[in-house]
């Protein structure tokens, strides 16, 4: 009797164990349909001409990446939780793709590109931004997913290479403010959390950022009264 019952949960066990990895591999093909949809969307929407490949990775990493040489645009399981919609998801994209592009402009583009990468951060998040636009998502979505991931360094851990967290925040702010400010004008994110948290850390340069565009007459709607 008790060798039956042994063998009953033996094989229960792996009944959930088999049940567990059908549920893991669905949930991973999932994603990397999504990945694969959002990613051609945008070379399509585009009309972008370079082979691009995208690909979900099984990492705990937060992180997304560009491999330079091989145009392959990673999005690691790490970073999946973290979004919220399809939007952030090309955000995340549309970023590794306009890394991809500047790649694909040759060997001493990849080495300069590996070497002061700090600028190319800010273009790829500009870029990324007209790629996401082009393709029909909203770009807060950019200002929404990075306002989560980045960090504000403080003074002696900042390094050359990469922006801090405010600055870029407020580089892609002012560049939607400057060639898109319809999305600030009629934004779909005015009510999300992250994005009202971007604005409350930002009120003082976000003033400075409306003044310098006052011409455009644009008042986003998180500055009416």
């Amino acid at each position: 009797m008790k060798r039956f019952i042994f063998c009953l949960l033996a094989l229960a066990i792996s009944i959930n164990s088999v049940f567990a990895d059908e549920l893991r591999l669905d949930k991973e093909a999932k994603y990397q349909k999504q990945i694969m949809q959002i990613g051609y969307r945008v070379l399509n929407a585009n009309q972008i001409d370079k082979r691009m490949t995208f690909f979900y990775v099984n990492s705990k990493d937060v992180n997304a990446a560009t491999t330079l040489r091989s145009k392959q645009i990673s999005v690691y399981k790490g970073l999946l939780p973290l979004l919220d919609s399809d939007d952030e998801l090309a955000a995340v994209i549309c970023h590794e793709i306009a890394h991809g592009l500047d790649a694909h402009k040759g060997l001493w583009r990849r080495f300069t590109m590996a070497g002061s990468s700090k600028s190319y951060e800010f273009k790829a998040d500009k870029k990324g931004v007209d790629l996401m636009v082009n393709a029909g998502y909203n770009p807060i979505a950019m200002i929404v997913i990075l306002n989560k991931i980045t960090a504000e360094p403080s003074w002696f851990e900042r390094y050359p290479s990469h922006p801090g967290g405010s600055e870029r925040l407020l580089t892609i702010y002012s560049y939607i403010y400057s060639k898109y400010p319809e999305y600030l004008v009629d934004n779909d994110y005015k009510n999300n959390l992250y994005y009202q948290n971007f604005l409350l850390t930002t009120k003082k340069q976000r003033a400075g950022i409306r003044e310098r565009y006052k011409d455009k007459n644009i008042i986003p709607v998180s500055d009416k009264k």
